[in-house]
């Protein structure tokens, strides 16, 4: 099953003091103000809700929230990211 943007912006939301509202995927973590020790925690919830492993050296060069969703989405479906 594919982890929709959606679904990981709505765990975001969850893990970091923001509101969703303000969560587009082109928003940049660093003009979010979104800390790396928020980005672990959001890196364990979603372990925990959809049984993906991120480690945080997946997530080191990501720059925005689309940067990080792919990553996810990645992880989550192997065979279509190689494919």
């Amino acid at each position: 099953m594919a982890i929709t943007a959606d679904q990981i912006l709505d765990i975001i939301a969850e893990e970091v003091p923001i509101d969703r509202a303000d969560l587009k995927p082109e928003a940049t973590l660093e003009a979010l103000n979104i800390a790396s020790l928020d980005m672990i925690s959001v890196m364990f919830a979603l372990e925990d809700k959809f049984g993906v492993i991120i480690e945080q050296n997946d997530v080191a060069e990501t720059k925005t929230l689309a940067d990080f969703i792919a990553v996810v989405q990645a992880k989550s479906d192997p065979q279509a990211a190689a494919g």
